[in-house]
């Protein structure tokens, strides 16, 4: 069916907000969700109650018998630890192996993931194992993965599996009593922070690179940043004079924070919207607002560094 670029690119940031947010089961229920929609009763969802075992299948498909494994780490990004990563590694053999033995008949097997880009180890461990075993259809099933199954449906079952982000048209009609909504409830769930009153910084032509954000991460970004000096208006123009520096303080306490758990960059602006948003539920004027907001106080240098580490080092 046809779409216009502005509705794919929509499509594909709310795909990417819905992976990100996949972590444990969570990634087995939407993959669940998903292949129903797409293979109807010819797809087998498995419950998430390992009580009983799993039989090493996450879900299946029964023509061919095809066995899903979903692996949805709360970390996905590029600071995955070393350790995680041979924990990955480890479940790829060990789910697969397991998944042989139960199921003798087996013709195809997935790993389903929740990363971004997958690690070149996991990609290895399936070359390998995929050599070793021939007669079984054995891949990676992630991100474009999901994006083409996920676009073989209308936009109706799209939005009900993923949520609506935010087109190119949402950024250009920002919705001032969403932003005012998601911001008080910003402030109410947080009493710690204390307001700052420092004047804006003019941020540097580069920090959307120097911070290693992703392509997609930078888009939103740039994207919210047409917004940026409406979104400072309605702040400054506020009631209360704390209001921005309010708002400031909690985005800054919450970046540091993320900061010190040594995420990835995109770990860290992907959790900081999903804690703006403080919903399961995604709508396109919602996460306009959140873009926009993040890219002002992204301009201001709120949140992430205003210069390099060597820089800011030397």
């Amino acid at each position: 069916m046809a779409r216009s670029p502005s509705r794919k690119k929509a499509i594909k940031a709310a795909l990417e907000l819905k992976l990100r947010r996949a972590k444990g089961t969570r990634l087995q229920e939407f993959l669940a969700l998903l292949m129903t929609k797409v293979h109807g009763d010819n797809f087998q969802s498995v419950g998430t109650d390992y009580s009983r075992g799993d039989l090493q299948c996450d879900g299946l498909l029964d023509s061919p018998l095809t066995i899903f494994a979903c692996y949805g780490p709360v970390n996905a990004g590029a600071s995955a630890t070393e350790a995680s990563m041979r924990t990955a590694v480890a479940k790829v053999e060990s789910d697969f192996l397991g998944a042989k033995k139960e199921w003798p008949n087996l013709k195809g097997w997935k790993f389903v993931h929740n990363y971004v880009e997958p690690p070149a180890q996991i990609v290895q461990k399936i070359l390998g194992l995929r050599n070793q075993h021939p007669g079984i259809d054995m891949s990676l099933f992630g991100r474009e993965q999901f994006e083409a199954t996920l676009f073989s449906l209308d936009d109706a079952a799209i939005e009900e599996l993923v949520g609506d982000a935010a087109s190119d048209e949402d950024f250009r009609a920002l919705q001032p009593d969403v932003l005012l909504k998601v911001v008080d409830t910003l402030l109410a769930n947080d009493s710690a922070s204390v307001p700052t009153d420092d004047e804006p910084v003019k941020v540097p032509a580069q920090k959307l690179r120097f911070n290693g954000l992703s392509d997609h991460a930078q888009g939103r970004i740039v994207q919210g940043l047409q917004n940026a000096d409406w979104v400072s208006k309605l702040l400054q123009d506020h009631q209360d004079p704390l209001f921005e520096g309010a708002v400031a303080a909690v985005l800054n306490d919450k970046y540091f924070d993320l900061k010190a758990q040594s995420l990835d960059p995109d770990d860290i602006m992907f959790q900081l919207w999903e804690f703006v948003a403080n919903t399961t539920a995604l709508t396109a004027a919602l996460d306009a607002v959140i873009w926009s907001l993040l890219a002002h106080f992204f301009e201001k240098c709120t949140i992430f560094e205003d210069s390099p580490v060597a820089e800011a080092v030397a």
